[in-house]
């Protein structure tokens, strides 16, 4: 079952309208520039910086933006995207030259021939000295006394995000198998979306989604990155269960979003972009003069690569995991 407001189908062709929109700004030979001078999505004097839209539907990372486009002199194009499908579809078309990607939507968007690098990754809470953010297992609050452990997630109506999602399917999915709960699938949906033995899945299309599913009672109990689950009046409570795979103390720490540019671009672009980009902080970007403020969810980026999204790689490695998160692991 499903609250997210496009189908697999709608995705596709979303994606398909992007692709469809950029390739039709991209009538400047700069676009196709020979392969020593690199290639652009759109053309010489324009970075395309793709992301999903804020929830009201603005540019997530505004500031982030404007700090690119001051460092490199550039015209800065941003595209937002509807979903992770139509972020994946662009970025293997070659139709983005930097992008902000969830951590299972790049490792999906590379093994379908994305030629994208990682340059760095963003720090998502307070505290945390390496690049990531939380999978949080939420209950609305009125229920909160009635959970302690993932497990008791078994036989539930759980709201995930999307089949693609790293804190709102993948690593929820490592947590419950973890906690006991048989992950293991009976078929797909209409929109081939997987359904399990164990539990009813729903997927709500975006984290908020995902919370407001829960707390307005339209699931039992769901999945969500600590950003959105964590947020004052979010009418949830987050479930620390120190029992499941994650940091001992009940949480899971997802790699952080990482921030990619084009593989394709000249190099010597890319090499700027890598040095402007492998580390930021809200102090860095007022110090370049940018006025657009900077979003309070934004602690800043670090330096890193493709290894760092190793772990996906190797949950994929578990036949259950492989069968149940397809869009992320493959057939």
């Amino acid at each position: 079952m499903h609250f997210r407001t496009t189908t697999s189908l709608a995705a596709a062709a979303a994606g398909a309208a992007l692709v469809a929109l950029l390739a039709g700004c991209s009538t400047s030979p700069a676009s196709t520039a020979a392969s020593d001078q690199g290639t652009f999505a759109q053309n010489s004097k324009t970075l395309v910086i793709s992301a999903l839209p804020s929830p009201d539907g603005g540019d997530p990372n505004a500031a982030l933006d404007a700090y690119i486009g001051k460092k490199t002199g550039l015209t800065i194009k941003y595209v937002p995207t509807t979903d992770f499908s139509s972020l994946i579809a662009a970025g293997i078309a070659g139709q983005l030259d930097v992008a902000v990607f969830s951590p299972t939507t790049y490792v999906t968007a590379v093994n379908k021939g994305a030629k994208l690098d990682v340059v760095s990754a963003e720090i998502a809470a307070k505290g945390l000295t390496t690049p990531g953010y939380y999978a949080d297992p939420i209950v609305r609050n009125a229920d909160a006394s009635k959970y302690q452990t993932v497990s008791q997630f078994n036989g539930k109506s759980i709201c995930f995000v999307d089949p693609t999602s790293a804190s709102g399917f993948f690593y929820p999915l490592l947590a419950l198998k973890a906690a006991g709960v048989d992950i293991s699938i009976t078929g797909t949906d209409a929109s081939g979306d997987p359904e399990f033995k164990d539990f009813t899945a729903h997927f709500s299309g975006t984290h908020a989604k995902a919370v407001q599913a829960v707390a307005s009672g339209q699931c039992d109990v769901g999945f969500a990155e600590n950003r959105e689950a964590e947020a004052a009046g979010s009418g949830v409570t987050v479930i620390k269960d120190a029992a499941v795979v994650g940091d001992g103390k009940g949480r899971q720490l997802v790699p952080g979003y990482p921030v990619v540019i084009s593989s394709t671009l000249p190099a010597a672009l890319k090499a700027k972009l890598r040095s402007i980009l492998s580390t930021v902080t809200p102090a860095t970007i007022a110090a370049a003069g940018v006025t657009t403020p900077v979003a309070p969810t934004f602690f800043g980026l670090l330096p890193e690569t493709k290894d760092f999204y190793k772990p996906i790689h190797e949950g994929c490695a578990d036949p259950d995991i492989k069968k149940a998160a397809v869009a992320v692991c493959g057939g």
